[in-house]
């Protein structure tokens, strides 16, 4: 069944998922979503007027939205859905607040983005259980593959994922408790009074960031170097430029723009079997450091190996894929889209 799978890959054929079953991943069905607050047509982006000012509407906004996530994945039947809002949202407001931060008191920055940082961290540790929970009820990677095994010990497997599942999730409610005791609500409202005042309007003073944040993401993608670790950063950089030109006014986002936006987002959606994999073999490989008896060390042992192979394998086929061209004609939108508008 493993060799099935392997096959899948390399023909480029979807790989037997939980997709369909699950959220979908960061991809465009994310972003789209009309109920999510942080999307373009719903911030306060507004091209005449002040920087100061639009950064202060846009900043509560999001930071407001992200406490409102946070409140509803603390709760201990929250949605899974509901979980991966919360990291979305986080990861947005990060991404504002860098674009941002020119206006802003470093001290003012720094200490948000820590916090931001630590829900992003909790949400994403908890949604990395609830896909592998979901894998596994579906019995991905197949027992059928390991000739000694019974359902039973999927079945233990997935109880431990359980009870890592109800840990995360215990974090979520700890950091909405530290939230509330740092004052959340209060340090959102007090923005207005932090945001420094500059005769500059909004979209240029945008622009000017977006050109920051391009450099960050061709230096990112111009690497040499294919392997894993290399995907990650590029998927990551991939995502704070996406997140980055949501901050761009709507009637500014040309065809060169939107084109990228749309190469960006069908970048995180190629890569979303290989941090699925990613995250389900490092869950896995931790798993075997338990005190557990052989049979069932055995198993996951092989869950874990077929994981990173799988993962390794969807490494392979995104690289080739994106291309040198591919990278270049970006480069180019990007360029054309911010300069010549």
């Amino acid at each position: 069944m493993i060799n099935e799978q392997i096959e899948e890959h390399r023909t480029g054929s979807p790989i037997n998922s939980v997709e369909g079953k699950l959220p979908p991943r960061d991809g465009p069905g994310y972003d789209q979503e009309a109920d999510l607050p942080s999307s373009r047509k719903q911030l306060p982006l507004y091209t005449d007027h002040l920087a100061s000012d639009v950064v202060t509407t846009t900043l509560q906004t999001l930071l407001n939205t992200m406490w409102k996530a946070c409140s509803a994945a603390s709760e201990p039947a929250a949605h899974p859905e509901i979980v991966r809002r919360l990291r979305v949202t986080s990861r947005r407001t990060l991404v504002a607040l860098s674009v941002f931060s020119p206006l802003l008191p470093k001290a003012v920055v720094s200490s948000f983005k820590q916090q931001l940082r630590n829900v992003r961290r909790a949400a994403g540790a908890t949604r990395d259980y609830d896909v592998l929970s979901d894998r596994l009820h579906l019995h991905i990677p197949p027992a059928s593959d390991l000739h000694i095994v019974h359902d039973l010990f999927v079945d233990q497997i997935l109880q431990l994922v359980v009870e890592q599942q109800s840990k995360k999730r215990k974090s979520i409610h700890a950091m909405h408790s530290e939230l509330l005791s740092w004052n959340w609500p209060l340090r959102v409202a007090a923005i207005k009074n932090q945001v420094q005042p500059k005769k500059i309007v909004y979209l240029k003073f945008v622009r000017d960031q977006m050109k920051k944040s391009r450099t960050k993401f061709t230096k990112v993608a111009n690497s040499t170097k294919k392997n894993p670790a290399q995907l990650h950063r590029l998927r990551i950089a991939g995502k704070k430029l996406r997140y980055a030109l949501e901050l761009m006014p709507e009637e500014h986002m040309n065809h060169s723009l939107q084109k990228c936006q749309a190469g960006l987002q069908k970048i995180q959606k190629k890569l979303g079997n290989f941090t699925d994999h990613t995250a389900a073999s490092e869950i896995l490989k931790q798993f075997s450091k338990e005190p557990l008896a052989d049979d069932m060390l055995f198993v996951i042992h092989k869950m874990q190996r077929e994981e990173h192979k799988l993962a390794t394998l969807s490494c392979r086929q995104f690289f080739g894929w994106w291309t040198g061209k591919r990278r270049r004609s970006m480069y180019k939108r990007l360029e054309k889209g911010l300069d010549n508008d």
